[in-house]
């Protein structure tokens, strides 16, 4: 059974807004405060994985099923077999395979039983790999079955599971890159008058380079946070409006894309005003890469 699940990717925004005071006696600037804000942000996007399921009776009263162990087999259309891990840190396999609920077993690796007059229920999830779907836009076929070994009444027994067919489609491929106003005008702190605030963007451009489309993609912002404020400046960040391409999407931190083709991309972009005058430095956060360019 094949079903769609979100895949959530933090990604994370630094920035710095450094103060620019500048003096009417000497008609300089220097800088005078750097405050840093973080915006937190969610990517969730909608992907394929598998279930598969082993359901093993034991019917006999009083006769125990032992030392049961199932392994996954995974061959392509011509049966040629593809590797298949349970280590998330392996790149070189087609398939991650975990064990997603055991059910009146406690484990498959050799030491299973299942008692007299019980069913067990084995559920695994499995998740292909970039590249497994194939060059093509149709996908690539796979037969998943399962080699089962147990012992019976004293004898050990081995059971070729027949296989099933599954379809693996191709994944969208996206790439992020932002945009940051540099110059930010608002309240200058060094004169007597409090100057008007306008409004800066914060953009984002999502690029599908993949085969198949990102269905129902969504970028959700946590509020910015001031993360470094050492002189504890008054300053404070407004959202005005949000736009997907140049269309008004809803005045929220979560702005929804919907579907982006393969091969396409789409804008997104928030419009923001601060309290104090300055100008933003970006900074790339090391928790994920990405492109930055100044407006």
């Amino acid at each position: 059974m094949i079903y769609s699940w979100s895949r959530r990717a933090l990604l994370g925004i630094a920035g710095s807004i450094v103060l620019v005071c500048t003096s009417s006696l000497h008609a300089q600037e220097t800088s005078c405060a750097k405050v840093k804000i973080e915006i937190k942000q969610e990517l969730t996007l909608e992907r394929q994985a598998f279930d598969a399921t082993m359901r093993i009776t034991n019917n006999v009263d009083g006769d125990q099923i032992s030392d049961i162990s199932v392994t996954m087999r995974v061959t392509d259309e011509l049966g040629l077999p593809v590797a298949v891990t349970s280590n998330a840190s392996d790149t070189t396999a087609k398939f991650f395979v975990r064990i997603s609920n055991l059910d009146g077993i406690a484990s498959v690796d050799g030491t299973g039983v299942v008692q007299p007059k019980t069913t067990a229920t084995i559920d695994w999830l499995m998740i292909p790999a970039p590249g497994a779907a194939g060059a093509t836009p149709f996908g690539k076929k796979y037969l998943v079955g399962a080699t089962l070994k147990y012992k019976f009444q004293g004898e050990v027994q081995t059971l070729e599971v027949d296989p099933d067919v599954i379809t693996v489609k191709p994944l969208p491929s996206l790439t992020l890159d932002y945009f940051m106003t540099q110059d930010v005008v608002a309240d200058d702190p060094l004169t007597p008058i409090i100057e008007a605030a306008e409004p800066f963007t914060l953009g984002v451009r999502v690029k599908n380079t993949g085969l198949a489309k990102a269905a129902n993609l969504a970028i959700d912002s946590a509020q910015p946070k001031i993360v470094e404020n050492n002189q504890g400046l008054l300053i404070g960040f407004q959202l005005l409006g949000s736009f997907v391409d140049d269309s008004p999407a809803q005045n929220s931190l979560l702005m929804k894309f919907g579907d982006i083709a393969g091969g396409t991309s789409k804008m997104g972009r928030w419009i923001m005003q601060t309290t104090l005058a300055g100008k933003f430095t970006a900074e790339p956060s090391s928790r994920t890469p990405m492109n930055w360019a100044a407006r």
